[in-house]
């Protein structure tokens, strides 16, 4: 496609490529009077390519001394078409903040150095850390095929060893009975606890609820259908256990899609709701738990009531019981004494 003069083209490349669009612009011409093109990058579709392109014609200076925000914000109107997933791109957003440090470099003069000290710096987990490298990897990628840099370094990032130290804690009897007696509380962080009680009396991983829908929740035949699982075991159906009958039926809302939604988005993001998770249990003075912990407590809770192997995986979602017993059931210590009481 040929655009008016002076303002470039777009046009198809030859063979079967991942990204056959091409935006180019003309530079001048050779002695024989050929055009002398300079490529702005290529792209997966047509209209990508043109926005680019005008973005380019626009405001050239902006691919010449642009900052690390600029062409993070122009990457981040391209990577948000892409992706279809809500819960993605908030999660992404949270991931962006912590680059904020980059933002103020030309992009074309950030060194290795400025980006390692910017991970060495964050107080976060390895996974975090490694998110974030992968979505910075991202914008330099972007970067570096509209040749806005000579080459992409985030590759030589280093994130230090990766140790994974994971203490497990099932919510005591106690801590239930805390998040219960809280249930109607009013304030701003036990809006929340109903989301947590769901989980530990269903061990529905936290991604599987907050993409759960209410098309997917069968009040009449007190079930619910995950559909969407990190594996093709996670694929179940859950029976709604009577005494959390009514945390569902309270917390649906007609003409909602997702059961449970943001503040402002249609679906919760797990990056809103981890650290509200957090605040929820300082403020009931309960001591700290992962989110996955309400997993592991359900699977205890199902070991300790005697449940037989074949119910214990189905409902946890996996294939095998050797991985749900020795990975999922923890006997706390009130358990382990009745145990032991048993002794002659």
């Amino acid at each position: 496609m040929k655009n008016i003069n002076g303002s470039g083209s777009v046009y198809k490349l030859s063979g079967k490529r991942r990204k056959p669009w091409a935006a180019a612009i003309t530079t001048g011409y050779s002695l024989d009077g050929r055009q002398i093109r300079k490529l702005i990058g290529t792209f997966e579709t047509k209209r990508e390519a043109q926005e680019v392109l005008i973005k380019y014609v626009k405001n050239p200076s902006l691919f010449n001394k642009a900052t690390f925000k600029e062409i993070k914000e122009l990457w981040w109107e391209t990577y948000k078409k892409k992706v279809t997933n809500e819960s993605t791109i908030n999660t992404n957003i949270y991931r962006l903040r912590a680059l904020e440090p980059l933002d103020k470099f030309k992009m074309s003069e950030i060194k290795l150095y400025d980006m390692q000290e910017v991970f060495d710096s964050m107080e976060t987990s390895w996974s975090f850390k490694n998110a974030c490298k992968s979505v910075l990897n991202m914008i330099f990628d972007f970067a570096f095929k509209n040749e806005l840099i000579d080459s992409n370094k985030v590759k030589f990032i280093e994130l230090g060893k990766r140790v994974k130290v994971i203490d497990r804690r099932i919510f005591t009897k106690k801590e239930i009975e805390t998040l219960w007696e809280n249930l109607d509380s009013e304030t701003y962080y036990c809006k929340y606890i109903y989301i947590v009680l769901i989980l530990i009396y269903t061990g529905m991983r936290v991604g599987e609820l907050l993409n759960l829908k209410n098309k997917d929740i069968d009040l009449h035949n007190l079930c619910l259908t995950i559909r969407e699982s990190k594996t093709d075991a996670g694929v179940r159906i859950i029976p709604i256990y009577s005494k959390i009958f009514n945390l569902f039926v309270t917390n649906m809302v007609k003409n909602q899609e997702y059961f449970v939604k943001g503040d402002t988005t249609n679906q919760l993001a797990y990056s809103t709701f981890k650290p509200r998770f957090q605040k929820l249990l300082k403020e009931l003075k309960i001591e700290s738990h992962t989110i996955h912990d309400t997993r592991h407590t359900f699977a205890t809770l199902l070991n300790n009531a005697n449940a037989n192997q074949t119910s214990i995986i189905k409902l946890i979602g996996h294939s095998d019981f050797s991985i749900t017993e020795n990975v999922y059931t923890h006997k706390d210590t009130e358990e382990l004494r009745k145990a032991v009481e048993l002794l002659n």
